[in-house]
């Protein structure tokens, strides 16, 4: 498939209304930076809007900030009073009761915004991105550079699920499906559009929690709360740029803001935010990411058109033509040669020509034109994002509080995503096919061929070469539209405790408009051979009107829709040894659409229709209503033990519904150790593709059999070439259930330290997914038996013929399977959270040291086939078809430092993902190097059985001018690591941009400041 940021400002703290509260330990933390620490400072905190420290005087803080522990240990020094009713409703993220004396029991992550300033992460993704338990199938921005369906998007996949296992909020309320599918396949909300500079914090729930939020949230939960008020002017300008002076970045915003909500009944605020990241290109880096040639790492020479020994190696069509003579009857009457001696290898960039033998040519005197075949590869594609925000909130009584806020949204990214296409191509799915095509040597009115130099013989002419001058990039604008208001509060009861209620609604619409360039119309492109019309010696000299036929802009529009209406009330019962029973209920109604027409159709499913060369067909369309009803009961036994259960029934219209339970517990054996635990079932709808659309995802293959290889002399068509697998919607899918289970411990040896260890284990029933059934085997079968493949459910369709022997064996083009519901998939590991924060010793007294750090180690990632076969992923570039190698590695963790004294701040952060094996068993059964897959992916790679860990460290620095001005600087990847070199991987050139993408960036800088009025 597909980083980096901080700003420092003063700015507004708050509790936030409605379904997410904020969790004790950020209270706590607060209040710690004012050196009151007792209960009752945290609870006038709850009470009202307080002004945060800013980063640079408190950014102690952010280390107890980013950690959920000290919500659990909190019971353990606070009393059991009920709170009194009030106009905030407060509870935690993952429950339906507003009481912020209740703790959940499912292990969670909290990102602060002061917390991600200190680390230099400016925008909820790289936020994301950087979690320990983001794992196998995250999308990042950069994979957007590598031609991946959901182009334009980023997404976290809590636990390696996948990016439809993580669900994905906005103060607690759903949003609108990507209008492109991961990988063609997966619903998920895109993180790259929201405003970063209005969110208040990021709670991440790290544990299944369908019985509360429904569909999707297998893996986890990901609730990004806005700031609930802010006061005044806040306004930011940051920019930065690489170590080499390239991947600029610019970011601004600015948020007005009156009122406030304790005095006046009501705050206001507008914010609008701006930011532009560069694209950045394989031949602006240093060796080997900017060359085909290998030979310096141990590998081949994977540039085209290489001499060697008297012949030319890797024989491949670039922008210089070369053509040659045929004969009546349609064979090669001559070497090929320069179509234009004159320009010479001038649009190849700096390649030369040379001369030898190539296969199915004639004679030793062939020529071509070397190029560098990374010429126009991408490494991270261009990004501008704009938005604008507007947000009110006010006491409608004493009791009561509405907020509605509006939001909107653009996006335009802009990606390379092919070398310049061939003359001699075909469309998407092979049914016509310009292989060998033939400029004839008279044109229709009977004059010569011009574009013909063999024509005065009488001779028709084959052209091998590139349309240069129309390099292959697609533009994906999108637009979100998202609008929500929110009706809560309480009133009085004379038994139990107060009634609390919650009403909301939601809709959002995200618009994606989707053009290819540099596509060829492979009919008018035959016209225009036919005619004469392209010019192919000087291709600037053709009239525009005959490029724009080849080469029209093919725009598409997409759209997703969701809307929701949700009510929910709670209510103490009765008391319990340990508090008060509270019960909460409620129901939800939404509706949820999506289209997204294919960009490459057939007439009437004729596939010798389809138009274009290299747009893939793929396409999703599907709408239903979601209708749910749910509870949640606490039960405070004793103050050592309480437990949560929790349950939700979803009725969708298309026939399927799931009841999802859960049951969490909290043991308090001592003031300083929780133990707690939680049981819990969910499930994943089905998604739109999955039922109702088509997709053609391509992997690097290269064929392995001898006799095959040798019947085309070795030449560039049995290099590693993208085998095309067409998944087809099932409409007869079930659901997946997942069973989700939790187990740990949060200790609190001091009252400066926290310590938290978990246990998941994660098992996916009916886990869905296209056909298991390897592309390589049914690739290898295919070649083994003649071109013929005989399985139930699967065909396939050949490739094109091979240019410089096509009377040769063809290769497998396309595999075409559809989606099934597998036996299972089971993950599990351990999470760890570490938070300090304490003044240093002796001299350096008055210097205050926070300290946060987090691990994830994955022990198991398993899928089991319907056949009862057993895949095992961790530790290897696994799954390797399904997420596009990214890879599961075992173990991810960060750990972040910050050093304050007086207005100075300093933060480092060390980031770790360990090394991984390239096999995939997925892909080649075995974990062995003979399995490797770094030479399947790169015929001239070197040979590579493990790749190995990455490093990176990450600084900040921030000084406080004075109360309203604050300057700041990050440096990324301060140590200049390299990415190590991953050949196995496809989703981006040698290295692995899920894990290791600042390792290619290598340094970068930002520096910015902030100012608030």
């Amino acid at each position: 498939m597909g980083r980096r940021f901080r700003f420092g400002a003063t700015l507004c703290s708050a509790t936030i209304l409605g379904t997410i509260a904020v969790p004790a330990m950020f209270l706590e933390a607060h209040a710690a930076d004012t050196d009151a620490t007792t209960s009752t400072k945290t609870k006038k905190i709850v009470k009202k809007t307080a002004t945060a420290p800013s980063a640079a005087t408190a950014p102690a803080a952010a280390s107890a900030k980013h950690s959920g522990n000290a919500a659990v240990l909190r019971t353990a020094r606070q009393g059991d009073t009920e709170p009194k009713g009030g106009s905030e409703s407060i509870i935690v993220t993952g429950s339906l009761i507003h009481d912020p004396n209740l703790h959940s029991a499912s292990p969670m992550t909290q990102l602060t915004r002061q917390g991600l300033q200190q680390r230099g992460i400016k925008t909820v993704t790289d936020a994301l991105q950087q979690l320990s338990s983001n794992g196998a199938g995250n999308l990042t921005s950069a994979f957007s550079a590598n031609g991946a369906f959901a182009a334009g998007a980023s997404a976290p996949s809590l636990r390696g699920l996948s990016t439809d296992s993580t669900l994905v909020l906005m103060d607690g309320q759903r949003l609108s499906y990507y209008p492109l599918s991961d990988d063609g396949e997966r619903n998920f909300v895109d993180t790259q559009w929201m405003p970063s500079s209005i969110m208040e914090r990021t709670d991440v729930l790290q544990d299944g929690g369908s019985a509360t939020y429904g569909a999707d949230a297998v893996a986890g939960v990901v609730n990004m709360v806005t700031r609930r008020q802010i006061k005044g002017v806040e306004a930011n300008a940051e920019g930065g740029l690489s170590q080499r002076g390239d991947t600029g970045h610019q970011r601004l915003y600015a948020t007005f803001g009156h009122g406030d909500l304790d005095r006046d009944g009501y705050n206001v605020y507008i914010n609008s935010e701006y930011q532009q990241d560069d694209a950045l290109y394989n031949r602006q880096l240093g060796y080997p990411y900017n060359s085909g040639d290998l030979t310096g790492i141990g590998g081949g020479n994977g540039n085209y058109n290489v001499a060697s020994n008297g012949a030319i190696n890797n024989f491949v069509a670039t922008p210089n033509a070369v053509v040659r003579p045929v004969d009546s009857s349609g064979a090669a009457a001559g070497p090929w040669q320069l179509l234009n001696p004159s320009a010479g290898c001038s649009a190849t960039g700096g390649g030369g020509l040379v001369t030898g033998t190539v296969n199915g040519g004639v004679g030793n005197n062939n020529q071509a034109c070397t190029m560098n075949s990374e010429r126009y590869g991408m490494v991270v594609p261009s990004v501008r994002r704009i938005s604008a925000s507007a947000h009110f909130i006010a006491n409608v009584t004493p009791r009561s509080q509405f907020t509605t806020m509006f939001n909107y949204a653009q996006t335009d990214t802009y990606e390379l995503s092919h070398n310049p296409y061939p003359v001699q191509t075909s469309n998407q799915n092979k049914s016509v096919s310009l292989i060998g095509i033939q400029i004839p040597a008279l044109l229709p009115n009977g004059q010569l061929n011009p574009n013909d130099p063999f024509a005065a013989q009488g001779q028709n002419a084959n052209i091998y070469g590139t349309f240069g001058n129309n390099v292959p990039g697609n533009t994906q604008f999108s637009q979100t539209f998202r609008g929500s208001a929110r009706y809560s509060g309480w009133e009085p009861s004379k038994w139990g405790s107060d009634w609390k209620y919650d009403v909301n609604f939601v809709g959002m619409n995200t618009l994606l408009d989707q053009t290819y360039t540099g596509y060829p119309n492979v009919y008018a492109l035959q016209n225009a051979v036919n005619d004469g019309t392209y010019n192919f010696v000087n291709p600037s000299q053709t009239p525009a009107s005959v490029v724009n036929s080849i080469f029209p802009n093919v725009t598409t529009h997409s759209r997703s829709q969701e809307y929701s209406g949700e009510m929910t009330a709670s209510k103490g019962l009765f008391r319990l040894p340990g508090g008060m029973t509270t019960l909460a209920i409620g129901g939800n109604v939404r509706w949820e659409a999506l289209n997204d027409p294919n960009a490459n159709p057939t007439i009437n499913n004729v596939a010798s229709t389809q138009l274009y060369a290299g747009i893939n067909p793929f396409n999703a369309q599907g709408s239903r209503w979601v209708e749910s009803g749910f509870f949640e009961v606490a039960l405070p036994f004793h103050k050592m033990f309480d437990a949560d259960i929790s349950g939700r029934y979803d009725n969708y219209s298309t026939g399927n519904r799931h009841f999802s339970p859960k049951v969490g517990v909290n043991f308090r054996p001592t003031d300083s150790l929780t133990m707690r635990g939680t049981f819990s079932r969910g499930f994943r709808i089905p998604s739109f593709a999955e039922t109702g659309g088509s997709n053609v995802g391509y992997t690097n293959y290269t064929i392995k059999n001898a006799d095959w290889i040798a019947e085309h002399n070795g030449d560039a068509y049995t290099n590693a070439y993208s085998l095309g697998v067409n998944s087809s919607g099932n409409k007869n899918l079930k659901p997946e259930i997942s069973t989700n289970v939790t187990g740990g411990m949060v200790f609190h040896p001091t009252n400066w330290v926290s310590l938290s260890v978990d246990y998941y284990y994660i098992e996916k029933q009916r886990y869905i997914t296209a056909n298991p059934i390897q592309a390589g085997d049914v690739a290898e079968a295919y070649i083994a038996n003649g071109g013929s493949y005989s399985a139930p459910g699967v065909t396939v369709t050949p490739d094109t013929v091979d240019p410089q022997d096509p009377s040769a064996s063809v290769r497998p083009g396309i595999i075409n399977i559809g989606y099934i519901n597998a036996n299972k998939l089971v993950t599990d590991g351990v999470d760890a959270e570490f938070s300090a924060r304490h003044r240093l010793p002796g001299a350096l007294h008055d210097v205050m040291w926070s300290s946060h750090g987090q691990f994830t180690y994955v022990r198991n990632f398993n899928l089991t086939l319907p056949n009862g076969s057993v895949q095992h992923y961790a530790g290897t570039i696994g799954p390797w078809e399904a997420v596009s190698a990214s890879g599961t590695p075992r173990w991810r963790a960060n750990w972040a430092n910050t050093f304050t004294w007086k207005s100075l701040s300093v933060t480092p952060t060390v980031y770790y993902t360990s090394g991984y094996k390239t096999v995939s068993e997925d892909y080649q059964a075995g974990l062995g190097c003979g399995q490797s897959l770094a030479q399947v992916n790169n015929s001239f790679a070197p040979a590579q059985c493990h790749v190995k860990n990455w490093w990176d460290v990450d600084l900040t620095l921030s000084y406080q001018v004075n109360k309203r001005l604050n300057v700041y600087a990050n440096v990324y990847n301060l140590l200049g690591f390299r990415a190590p070199y991953d050949f196995a991987t496809y989703g981006s050139y040698l290295y692995n941009s899920s894990w290791a993408q600042k390792g290619i960036i290598m340094r970068s800088f930002q520096f910015g400041a902030t100012l608030t009025l």
